[in-house]
């Protein structure tokens, strides 16, 4: 399947889009060209740092125009699925960005509560993690928005939640929120409009090509972040994407 057959791109962020606090390279440049070509584009992420609403300030302030609903995030998908199980309160190992998308659905922090939320937390600590132990070992339910290890800035790599998820997950089976899961799929589904065989999801991780082969979509490797071509010769199953892409300026060469 050629590009020009596909009419919805689904672009992850982290080290897909952005480094960020930096855009990588060529990507104004390829979502203008899709856009004028009179494609629609959409972003999903597994990064809670941020809600909806401020990913969306932070693409249009990069120079790549978007609403809110055009972005679909891991804590989203977690709010819902509290929501949907009529879930009031939960602990939450998370910043801003993941409480702002609780508030939402109505659903407070609380340390009184039968639930623990995971999301990135660059001020993660003992006592929250004792706060999450407590939880947990009186037979708390364990929800956890990604299982990525690595933050990247345009100055270093940083941990992500996936390396503290351990100190968690040893107590009881996690839920995860976030790519490749069925939860993010389904919740996926809802909130976007797009045919299948006329969709292309785009990242930088096998969780992200996890993802769009099992919605049915094609799926494009950038290796900006996590695979490499090394990686991607070795790739089976629904980890094998359609493309390899080296940047997003390659993509840009096919619109």
């Amino acid at each position: 399947m050629d590009f020009d057959e596909l009419n919805y791109f689904f672009f992850d962020l982290d080290k897909t889009i952005w480094n960020w606090d930096k855009t990588v390279i060529g990507a104004e440049d390829t979502i203008d060209s899709l856009r004028e070509a009179g494609k629609e584009v959409y972003f999903h992420t597994d990064n809670t740092r941020l809600s909806r609403r401020e990913y969306a300030k932070k693409l249009t302030d990069f120079g790549i125009p978007a609403e809110k609903e055009d972005i679909l995030t891991s804590g989203y998908v977690a709010a819902n699925y509290l929501a949907r199980r009529n879930i009031s309160k939960t602990y939450v190992i998370g910043e801003q960005g993941l409480i702002d998308e609780l508030n939402e659905k109505d659903i407070d922090v609380s340390q009184d509560c039968e639930t623990v939320l995971v999301g990135f937390d660059r001020q993660f600590n003992y006592e929250k993690l004792s706060r999450a132990f407590k939880i947990l070992n009186e037979g708390g339910e364990l929800i956890i928005c990604s299982t990525e290890s690595s933050f990247r800035t345009t100055k270093q790599v940083k941990p992500h939640q996936g390396t503290y998820n351990r100190a968690l997950d040893f107590i009881t089976q996690p839920t995860l929120t976030g790519k490749p899961s069925s939860v993010f799929r389904k919740e996926f589904k809802k909130y976007f409009s797009y045919f299948p065989e006329k969709s292309v999801f785009i990242g930088d991780r096998f969780a992200d090509i996890e993802t769009g082969n099992r919605l049915g979509m094609a799926t494009a490797a950038v290796m900006s972040g996590d695979v490499d071509r090394d990686d991607l010769k070795e790739a089976e199953d629904f980890r094998e994407p359609d493309y390899g892409l080296s940047s997003l300026t390659r993509l840009k060469r096919h619109i």
